[in-house]
């Protein structure tokens, strides 16, 4: 029971009680640090990602269809996706849209690969990154839009851009938008009452950089 707390197998402790010399048995306890070490490690990791994304949705349940100033935190724009299978790290990149914004009109320009700035420091890889341009906007009107697609519609950014203007704040000309894991709330507005159960909902961020 001892030795099972300690998370050994069966096997190892057979091994232990009957089968090692004392300098196996230092080895095994040696080699059971080393992978306690490294689960420590990652439900560490876990357990950062997980606050994450309990602040995304929190987001979501406060700003969706609201909007609010904030920083746009740092994030390292990758071109391809060369580096992102090498270090394999997709699960920890997502998408990003860049839109440019012209009087009453917005197009999207750019569609690349981003990885948090803090992401990149739990995963202990920002110096492989150091040769890939960091994102970061200082001040920004976000929102966040639900869509029932993963494509943000360029009439939120619009919208975020009107709000900026009448709040007296003057838009840079280019907005960004990422798609958040998919979920849906069980307190759905009315008008979409009707949907069915099924029916996915996405969440997208959108950062607007402003100036005063």
């Amino acid at each position: 029971m001892f030795y099972r707390r300690l998370n050994f197998s069966i096997e190892d402790i057979g091994r232990i009680l009957y089968k090692s010399s004392f300098p196996s048995y230092c080895s095994m306890i040696q080699e059971k640090i080393t992978e306690e070490k490294q689960q420590v490690e990652k439900h560490r990791q876990s357990l950062i990602h997980l606050t994450h994304l309990h602040k995304h949705y929190q987001n979501v349940e406060k700003y969706l269809n609201r909007y609010d100033l904030r920083t746009m935190p740092p994030h390292y724009q990758m071109p391809d996706n060369h580096f992102i299978n090498q270090a394999d790290i997709s699960d920890l990149c997502y998408i990003c849209q860049e839109y440019q914004i012209k009087e009453n009109h917005t197009k999207q320009i750019n569609e690349f690969f981003m990885i948090a700035e803090y992401t990149a420091s739990i995963m202990k890889i920002k110096q492989a990154l150091n040769d890939y341009p960091l994102l970061k906007q200082e001040r920004c009107v976000y929102t966040v839009v639900a869509s029932g697609s993963p494509v943000l519609e360029t009439q939120a950014i619009l919208d975020a851009a009107d709000w900026a203007r009448q709040n007296g704040y003057s838009p840079t000309g280019v907005a960004y938008s990422g798609h958040l894991l998919s979920c849906a709330f069980k307190d759905t507005a009315k008008e979409d009452q009707e949907k069915k159960a099924d029916t996915p909902i996405n969440y997208i961020e959108v950062y607007l950089p402003i100036q005063a």
